[in-house]
């Protein structure tokens, strides 16, 4: 079965991938709210939820999307570059949305995970694991 994956295109294996991220996201996030003692609830569990996911989905796309692999630590350094930027707007438009407006939490993350979904798709593959010489 592994096998036949890996005979799909890296398109539809990343789709794959970021299908998996997300329910095992969702999954971290809620863990995470359960647990969360601090206020604002909502924002500080999509934070923590996040930092875990970059390490999680930068393995999950390094060992199943990506057939050419590049430096681990700098593919994931330049994961943590795009994503921490990602997170520092996605951490205010979710503080926004569950404290200003009193928007579900659930709905919340949803709106954050869309936000920072397109903003790893573009750098994913260009930046994030490019293969160039000088990379």
């Amino acid at each position: 079965m592994i096998f036949r994956f890996y005979k799909q295109s890296e398109s539809v294996r990343m789709l794959c991938i970021a299908i998996l991220g997300v329910i095992f996201g969702f999954i971290t996030y809620e863990m995470i709210y359960f647990i969360n003692p601090f206020s604002p609830n909502a924002t500080i569990s999509w934070m923590f939820a996040f930092v875990v996911g970059i390490a999680r989905q930068h393995a999950l796309h390094r060992h199943f999307t990506f057939q050419h692999k590049t430096s681990y630590f700098k593919s994931l350094y330049r994961a943590y570059v795009v994503d921490i930027s990602a997170l520092l707007f996605s951490t205010g438009f979710n503080w926004f949305l569950s404290e200003i407006l009193n928007i579900n939490h659930r709905i919340v993350w949803v709106c954050c995970l869309l936000s920072t979904a397109l903003i790893s798709l573009v750098f994913l593959k260009k930046y994030i694991f490019r293969t160039s010489v000088n990379s």
